[in-house]
């Protein structure tokens, strides 16, 4: 096939003139563009790097599309930032890898996303939500919480808060998350304990599921440790494999599945998990997950021994399967 490769690079991101490393943090690293491609490459197919939906939008123009594309599309600042890409291309008719335009926007803004938990049943931190232009008269129910803006990824603005600040604190943080991204901002419980993320791949029979665990540099549990942007940018945390058939970890496993049943399509995910209290909480969707090969999802198929252009095999199994298209097409 001939397969177009959408994606933003970190110089289109940062062109925007308000473009702040804070908040655009979200494009697409060379080495995760070059792995996927070479492995689409290995596999017999022809790959198109578009980049932009603007590009995309110029090759329609020209009439040059390709058999499918390969979205990594995100963008910055905007709660339809995910959306845009799986819209603009149902509509264009071309079929395209990832969730579509209501999964990603589900998934993106976590103030939509944790009523739904709530109704399938899915243990989920509780939270508060403090619109835009909300007066705050009060501090949340919790010693530490963590502040998060509704609609970002890769832990962009997520910022610690304790109780004992105060509520002119809280009102100050809260006030400059708001500012910094134009959305509402969630509070909910730090939730002590280990960190997990779950990772599939596939629709109707997903195809991988494994997991890995997020331990310190000393190879301890996160416990109180957050991973916001600053501690993902310095790195240094190991990623070690962890069983989903232990009895603790069967929730995350359930959980995980109960979810690409519901969002479907989605080809493939991972699922953020906090385990503490007695209890796992599922903290992040992430519908829009790395392909890096040294990242979370790379190495849950590693640790079930599937190397890195199987699993881009798998993903694009998947999607041809629900698209109903040959490995072949013209």
């Amino acid at each position: 096939m001939k397969i177009g490769l959408l994606f933003d690079s970190q110089s289109e991101l940062m062109a925007a003139p308000e473009a702040q490393v804070n908040t655009h943090y979200h494009w697409r690293e060379p080495e995760e563009v070059a792995a996927v491609t070479q492995s689409l490459t290995e596999l017999g197919h022809t790959v198109d790097a578009i980049g932009t939906l603007e590009s995309l939008l110029h090759r329609w123009q020209q009439q040059d599309l390709p058999d499918l594309v390969w979205n990594l599309s995100v963008g910055a600042l905007s709660r339809n930032r995910t959306a845009l890409a799986p819209a603009l291309l149902e509509h264009l008719g071309i079929p395209y890898t990832g969730g579509d335009a209501a999964t990603k926007s589900l998934t993106l803004n976590k103030d939509w996303l944790k009523p739904v938990l709530d109704w399938c049943g899915i243990a989920t931190p509780p939270w508060r939500r403090f619109g835009l232009g909300e007066s705050i008269t009060a501090l949340p129910p919790w010693p530490v919480s963590l502040l998060k803006p509704t609609c970002e990824g890769y832990s962009l603005g997520l910022q610690r808060f304790e109780a004992e600040a105060g509520l002119a604190v809280l009102q100050k943080q809260v006030q400059q998350l708001q500012s910094q991204f134009q959305t509402a901002v969630l509070c909910e419980p730090l939730i002590v304990g280990r960190e997990i993320t779950v990772g599939v791949v596939g629709n109707f029979e997903p195809s991988l599921l494994g997991a890995v665990e997020t331990l310190t540099t000393s190879g301890q549990a996160l416990q109180e440790q957050v991973l916001d942007l600053p501690a993902k940018r310095q790195g240094g945390f190991q990623k070690v494999n962890v069983s989903l058939a232990d009895s603790g970890l069967q929730p995350l496993r359930s959980a995980a599945l109960k979810l690409m049943n519901l969002l479907q399509p989605l080809d493939y995910a991972t699922f953020d998990f906090r385990l503490g209290r007695g209890q796992a909480y599922l903290v992040d969707v992430n519908a829009d997950a790395t392909l890096h090969p040294l990242r979370s999802l790379a190495q849950i198929a590693q640790a079930q021994n599937l190397t890195y252009p199987h699993l881009i095999k798998l993903i694009l199994m998947a999607t041809c399967h629900r698209w109903n298209l040959s490995l072949t097409a013209s």
